[in-house]
């Protein structure tokens, strides 16, 4: 399976999906103009990865901004992971946000309260 990179932009995150080596990550701001469309070749990365995932699926997110749009696109990605949760891999998300930042928090907490795999989240106090 290809390595799926996106460099980020003012608008878009940083975006590392690899299988090979096991880094799931994205980092920087996600404010796109069109989230389903900026999302959808990463929910088709990750819906032929669950085909055939490693026995262990960590997501790192460090996200300096993410709005509601881009949050529903996350919804479903977390959606898809619940499904293979435990079954065919086993899912765990590091949230960092900035200590600052109680929304990030506060988004992040809400997130974990709707699915079954474990977010660890982790106050950044450097930024």
């Amino acid at each position: 399976m290809e390595e799926y990179t996106v460099a980020g932009d003012a608008f878009k995150p940083d975006v590392t999906l690899d299988k090979e080596k096991g880094i799931f990550t994205f980092s920087g701001r996600s404010i796109p103009e069109n989230a389903a469309v900026a999302f959808e070749p990463i929910l088709n990365w990750w819906s032929e990865y669950l085909q055939n995932p490693n026995p262990k699926t960590v997501i790192d997110l460090n996200f300096d901004y993410i709005n509601s749009s881009s949050m529903k696109q996350l919804v479903k990605l977390f959606g898809m992971l619940d499904e293979v949760n435990g079954k065919s891999t086993a899912v765990n998300v590091v949230w960092h946000y900035n200590n600052d930042d109680t929304d990030s928090k506060a988004q992040a907490m809400r997130l974990s309260k709707m699915v079954k795999f474990p977010i660890k989240i982790v106050a950044d106090t450097t930024k």
